[in-house]
């Protein structure tokens, strides 16, 4: 009670007792209380007393130490031996190790000598095979060649014969004259006037089927009866006059198959423009390959007119009023015989 403290110490509180030095004290009190530990006995280790050795018994240890030391010598020895047999497994190994090496490169520059003379042999190997068969194509090209010339009509087999002796272009009077493409304003004034100049025109046909022109077929009977005895032929192409009829490409094709062989000249009046395609305004008209089809049939009638002896002319000319807008009347022409 604190105010049994104050009374019993006058008055003043007790000091402070740390508490290490209380459970020391407890601990040494327990100690005491206990009673005595007793240890088991234990005698006291004495070393062996020396044994003293007699001259047999060192003969024996001089006798067992140096056969310990002959031994280590011989450990040592092999040991040595080993080490010695180790280096020279090693330059062994290494001098194997650098013949192989040496070996692998010949084998190496060995293939390499295969590779390039295999190299060499199938290049010209593949230049002689290209050749065979270049040969071969060239013999089998050759054979179809002659299987269809031998197929083909008799006119185009005979393409390459002997042209004819030029004859006389020049018309005697009274010569017949076929006019293709009379029916057309143009043509009309022709036969006008050859009939003026004492010839006898005859008006022939503008057009004819698609298969007269066939160089598979026969040529046509009827454009032979029409041209047959004729001196002179005239053909004035479409679009010569301002549209109004004349000739199509394909007669003229027709008719490079059936010249007579008493023709001396054949006069083709053809529109302009058709050696100048690549301008731009007969290529607008050229669109649709006109021009290049009827320069393809002039040209025809041009060599079949040579076959026959006959001189052929080309005049390249549009009346007023014409397909290419420059109808002044104004015409070129070129001649051949």
């Amino acid at each position: 009670c604190p105010q049994r403290g104050r009374r019993r110490f006058g008055g003043r509180r007790p000091a402070e007792v740390h508490p290490l030095p209380m459970a020391l004290s407890t601990a040494l009190g327990c100690l005491l209380l206990l009673p005595p530990l007793r240890l088991p006995h234990v005698a006291p280790r004495r070393c062996p007393p020396a044994v003293a050795l007699d001259d047999a018994d060192n003969l024996e240890l001089e006798m067992l130490l140096d056969a310990i030391e002959s031994l280590r010598n011989k450990v040592s020895s092999d040991a040595a031996a080993a080490a010695m047999q180790a280096v020279r497994d090693q330059r062994s190994i290494d001098s194997f190790i650098s013949d192989l090496q040496a070996e692998v490169a010949e084998a190496g520059e060995a293939i390499e000598r295969d590779y390039q003379l295999l190299a060499l042999n199938i290049e010209e190997q593949s230049a002689a095979f290209g050749r065979e068969k270049r040969n071969a194509m060239a013999d089998r090209a050759a054979t179809l060649l002659s299987e269809l010339e031998a197929a083909a009509p008799a006119s185009f087999r005979n393409r390459n014969a002997l042209v004819a002796t030029s004859k006389d272009s020049r018309l005697r009077r009274g010569g017949t004259v076929v006019v293709s493409g009379a029916e057309s304003e143009l043509g009309e004034a022709l036969s006008a006037a050859l009939a003026g100049m004492g010839c006898r025109p005859r008006r022939g046909t503008a057009s004819c089927p698609a298969t007269f022109a066939d160089p598979n077929l026969p040529p046509s009977y009827t454009l032979r009866k029409e041209y047959q005895g004729a001196d002179a032929v005239i053909f004035v192409c479409a679009g010569v006059d301002g549209g109004r009829g004349g000739v199509s490409p394909t007669l003229l094709t027709a008719a490079a198959r059936v010249l007579p062989s008493s023709l001396r000249r054949v006069l083709l009046l053809s529109p302009r423009g058709v050696e100048r395609t690549l301008q731009l305004s007969f290529a607008l008209r050229n669109l649709l390959g006109q021009l290049d089809r009827q320069r393809a049939a002039a040209d025809a009638l041009a060599a079949a007119a040579r076959r026959v002896g006959a001189e052929t002319t080309v005049m390249y000319v549009e009346t007023a009023g014409g397909g290419s807008g420059g109808g002044d009347g104004s015409g070129g022409g070129s001649g051949g015989g």
